[in-house]
């Protein structure tokens, strides 16, 4: 799992740039996240088919560790997302901190992309698309 632990070590990077830009009330720069731009996460995690070669699934228990692993990220980045949104509003419900969410939302994809990927047995190395 290399080359996940590879993708997962920059993903901590953007997690403390997002934090940094919330302590100082910086703005969040541009991103690029494994290679691929805003742009490209959300299309290749919505047409995951097109780019993968798998369609979307449902994670169950029966998926390989790596990969209910990633699923346990990406959805503590959603809870944080959610949070975020209520959490910077101006008093008439509008965000304020639109790059905070999208980046969020980003780092989400980008989790959604690493499970499919696990899945199609993209990571190169033994097969992580079985439970072992």
């Amino acid at each position: 799992y290399e080359a996940v632990c590879k993708d997962l070590e920059e993903i901590l990077g953007f997690v403390r740039r997002l934090i940094r830009c919330d302590v100082l009330g910086e703005p969040l720069p541009a991103m690029t996240l494994c290679g691929l731009t805003e742009k490209e996460l959300r299309e290749r995690s919505h047409n995951p088919a097109k780019y993968y070669g798998e369609p979307h699934f449902m994670p169950d228990y029966q998926m390989p560790r790596a990969l209910l692993s990633c699923n346990r990220v990406r959805t503590a980045v959603r809870r944080t997302e959610l949070a975020c949104y209520r959490a910077f509003r101006d008093e008439n419900g509008n965000p304020t901190r639109l790059d905070l969410i999208r980046g969020l939302n980003r780092l989400s994809s980008l989790l959604w992309i690493m499970m499919i990927r696990i899945k199609a047995n993209q990571y190169g190395g033994k097969n992580h698309g079985t439970r072992p």
